[in-house]
């Protein structure tokens, strides 16, 4: 999708994808997957890199993450406010998948990587 037609879309449709870390890669063979609400992420830029945590919330329109544990304090003595990190400064380490069809299509797709590895041996 380039960037006009991503643009122009809702943001209800976009998805806010991240790549997996290695071993749910070689798992499900897949690089990257769209990131959902209670998947656990790893920070791999910024301030807060190397944290790990759940993903609260998605921004589809910016293509931001909201981790637990990302917060600052405001100076004026506030409640602490939650900071955003950018999808692609992010990988995926565990995946929520209490939705059956989320997990489906995941092994599905291992499957039929298997199998097209299978193939390429045999011939």
């Amino acid at each position: 999708m380039n960037r006009q037609s991503r643009n122009d879309s809702s943001s209800q449709k976009r998805r806010v994808s991240a790549h997996l870390a290695d071993d749910l890669k070689t798992r499900y063979s897949t690089r990257a997957v769209p990131i959902r609400k209670g998947d656990s992420v790893r920070v791999l830029r910024g301030e807060f890199a190397g944290l790990e945590g759940k993903v609260d919330t998605i921004d589809r329109t910016h293509s931001r993450v909201f981790v637990e544990g990302m917060t600052r304090e405001k100076t004026a003595g506030g409640k602490p406010s939650r900071l955003s990190v950018h999808a692609s400064k992010v990988i995926l380490t565990n995946l929520n998948l209490s939705d059956k069809w989320r997990s489906s299509l995941l092994e599905d797709k291992a499957k039929t990587a298997r199998d097209r590895d299978t193939e390429e041996a045999a011939a």
